[in-house]
């Protein structure tokens, strides 16, 4: 079925719908991943990449298989053989405090490659992307003024900052060209651009029984539903991609955050399960030897 394209903002029937939450980092990491599609034979994606032992996660790390290889996608000319990605969710700015744990987190990536594996890496082999909704004045600022570093813009959206201890780059999505970055560039929850929304239409549909392109499009749809008194203000258009209506869009929404909440459940009932048997043992090793749990 051909998605209509009509774009027009309209209000449908009264909502008691509330506001489902937008998994910015999922839709971003959908994004890179559907924007590199030319070159994902030689790319792997890792999200939530976990530094050894700790808590540490990086939002997004892309392996080059082959370090060579020449990568054309504007964001992804100067990816080395490992790219580490920093994402902001649409509300949030890119931080000084930000920059600097992610150059941390890299340090920590590079330790871990090296102790991991008989070959050795360097700074030279890792690169750091920061994609943000927002242009990041306060921190450009500082790294201009206190850290003497350079910040040149290599293209419309992207921003490289030179002299640093890696390769960092920062991403603009708001400022990227949408004919050769859509679904960044799509990547708001005040999609209007009629213009951009006939694009998204064309090429989704190609793609539309894919499911990153789905997830993708999930997410985004739900963020562009705003809500005004009693009735569901939505971009019509987002809806006609799937050919559907809005309340079907909401109830898969709900679906997949139901299955997200009950899969982060069944993991705390494992570690509560795996405790309570280390529990048991210690007492009946306590109990061997006479010794009081209490």
């Amino acid at each position: 079925m051909t998605p209509a394209k009509d774009t027009s903002l309209i209000a449908s029937t009264p909502s008691t719908t509330h506001k489902q939450r937008v998994n910015w980092h999922d839709a971003a990491a959908c994004a890179i991943e559907i924007e590199l599609r030319d070159h994902a034979a030689f790319l792997q994606f890792i999200r939530e990449f976990i530094l050894g032992r700790n808590n540490y996660r990086i939002d997004i790390l892309i392996i080059k298989k082959i370090s060579d290889r020449n990568i054309t996608k504007n964001f992804a000319q100067f990816f080395k053989t490992y790219n580490l990605i920093e994402c902001k969710g649409i509300h949030s700015s890119l931080t000084a405090s930000a920059y600097y744990k992610t150059i941390g987190y890299a340090g920590l990536l590079i330790n871990q490659l090296n102790s991991t594996s008989s070959s050795q890496c360097s700074p030279l082999d890792l690169s750091i992307t920061f994609l943000t909704f927002r242009y990041p004045r306060k921190l450009l600022t500082h790294l201009i003024s206190d850290r003497k570093l350079t910040v040149e813009k290599i293209c419309a959206g992207i921003y490289h900052i030179s002299i640093e201890t890696f390769d960092i780059q920062i991403i603009v999505t708001q400022q990227l060209p949408p004919e050769e970055n859509l679904y960044l560039r799509c990547l708001t929850s005040d999609l209007k651009d009629t213009s951009l929304i006939h694009r998204l239409v064309d090429d989704y549909t190609k793609h539309q029984n894919e499911d990153i392109y789905i997830k993708y499009m999930n997410q985004l749809t739900t963020a562009n539903i705003k809500t005004e008194g009693e009735f569901t203000m939505v971009c019509e258009g987002l809806f006609n991609l799937f050919g559907t209506s809005s309340a079907e869009i909401i109830a898969q929404a709900k679906q997949e955050a139901r299955k997200e909440s009950e899969t982060q459940i069944r993991e705390l009932s494992l570690s509560v399960e795996q405790l309570s048997s280390q529990i048991d043992h210690l007492k009946e090793l306590l109990r061997k030897n006479n010794i009081s749990f209490e």
